[in-house]
């Protein structure tokens, strides 16, 4: 199959638009049209429907969107891998969530950088369930999870802990007064928000809720409020424009290092383990 296809496939179901999608692939809309039949043809199902001049994915068409995307990504692996045998380097696709990537994840790929010069970098951010089939899939060598991969082909390691601390713009806010009023919600896992359900059960909606700490960093820095929220995210500004609330829990966050069993890539993973371990989270 012509990758093309699936990029143009991609091209439309994001844009929703046979036109802006040329114009994003500097192809004219017949020929975005041309590919897109050509695919359907090799298929043989309808990919896309269109309703009151609204282009919708069929039942078929969203089936295909993560296999398309999942062989998009393998074969960038596979052209970097084979590129990169000329230079003697290794491939690591390292993969986390969005949270992860703002905790800790930033400061393990500089790490790597510099302790391991001969491994070129894949970074991605996708769910929990994403990194998952992806790891399965091959086309991620290495996910950091807050909980482990339940699946039988992968290891889960736990190799570090994330240390969330109740981050408030008011020096004066109480645990309970920064729960009832002004309270954004930054997606840590499924774990967390059972801890904080226990800690605080009488807690109100927050008035905002994202899977990025720097989302919600931001969001109090301009607004004012609370948030539960990583040291090394914070450091720089404690005791000036952010306070960490005395009477309220350290939360701990597991963190696991996932990886396939039979991966040819261990030693490398090993090393990266070693890395994310040495970055542990926390005031000194």
């Amino acid at each position: 199959m012509d990758i093309d296809l699936l990029k143009t496939f991609l091209e439309v179901k994001h844009t929703r638009h046979f036109g802006k999608a040329a114009e994003n692939l500097y192809l004219t809309q017949a020929a975005v049209s041309a590919r897109i039949k050509q695919l359907e043809m090799l298929l043989d199902v309808a990919l896309f429907s269109r309703y009151r001049n609204n282009l919708q994915l069929t039942v078929s068409g969203e089936r295909l969107v993560k296999h398309a995307e999942s062989i998009l990504l393998a074969w960038d692996l596979a052209r970097q891998d084979v590129a990169l045998i000329k230079e003697h380097k290794t491939v690591l696709a390292l993969g986390a969530t969005s949270g992860l990537w703002d905790l800790l994840m930033m400061a393990v790929l500089q790490e790597i950088h510099v302790v391991l010069p001969d491994v070129a970098l894949r970074a991605e951010s996708y769910s929990h369930d994403q990194l998952a089939r992806m790891l399965l899939e091959r086309t991620l060598d290495l996910g950091l999870l807050y909980e482990p991969a339940k699946v039988s082909e992968l290891e889960s390691v736990p190799v570090s802990h994330a240390e969330l601390f109740l981050i408030s713009t008011d020096t004066d806010k109480t645990a309970q007064d920064c729960m009832t009023a002004g309270y954004v919600a930054v997606d840590w896992g499924y774990a967390f928000d059972v801890a904080c359900r226990k800690h605080f059960p009488e807690a109100q909606l927050p008035v905002l809720h994202t899977t990025q700490a720097r989302i919600a960093l931001e969001f109090i820095q301009k607004n004012g409020g609370s948030a539960y929220l990583p040291y090394r995210l914070v450091a720089q500004e404690l005791g000036r424009s952010l306070f960490v609330v005395n009477d309220a829990p350290i939360v701990l966050r597991p963190i696991y290092a996932c990886f396939r069993k039979d991966s040819e890539k261990q030693d490398v993973i090993e090393k990266t383990m070693a890395i994310v371990q040495s970055l542990s989270q926390g005031p000194k």
